[in-house]
């Protein structure tokens, strides 16, 4: 197991085997499509066998050999809960003017899921849009229509709310 962590409890796990229910659900969604292949195509994604998770659901492609992403599909729960759609933007593009650490962890968790080719969950608070009450887990699962190399990450994610301090 590997482990990042940044300041603010940002952190991801590379191949996870503790999940919650929800995205335990979507992993094994993942392996059945997967069968005996290394990798599920994107197209083996049924959106409507996933209709519980569809608003936590995203898509991001993968650009210029994991150097960049480009988000989409991202799930309404997700825009509501960021307060923005990012779909049809590049992760360096939604994350240029925040933190320098935020936008390469991003980018790093992104590019372990494309490059080991396996599950990469992280975790962290939403404080990139000023919601440190908010914390998250999101978990990315590699496609590859080659069956080599990984085109498309699929993803869910969960949302837990804290009491705000007062």
């Amino acid at each position: 197991m590997v482990l990042g962590k940044l300041p603010d409890t940002l952190s991801y796990v590379v191949d996870p085997a503790d999940l919650a229910p929800e995205l335990r659900e979507v992993k094994e969604y993942w392996l059945l499509k997967r069968g005996t292949r290394k990798l599920p195509r994107r197209a083996d994604i049924d959106p409507l066998e996933l209709r519980q998770h569809l608003p936590f659901i995203s898509l991001v492609e993968v650009l210029d050999d994991a150097q960049d992403f480009r988000f989409r599909l991202l799930g309404t729960e997700i825009t509501d809960v960021l307060q923005r759609d990012s779909t049809g933007k590049t992760v360096r593009e939604v994350y240029a003017t925040a933190e320098p650490e935020i936008l390469q962890w991003m980018l790093e968790v992104y590019a372990l899921a494309a490059t080991k080719k396996c599950p990469v969950l992280r975790r962290g608070t939403l404080r990139v849009v000023h919601k440190d009450f908010i914390a998250f887990e999101s978990l990315h699962l590699p496609l590859s229509d080659d069956g080599e190399h990984v085109n498309m990450l699929f993803g869910r994610s969960r949302y837990i709310a804290a009491e705000r301090k007062r």
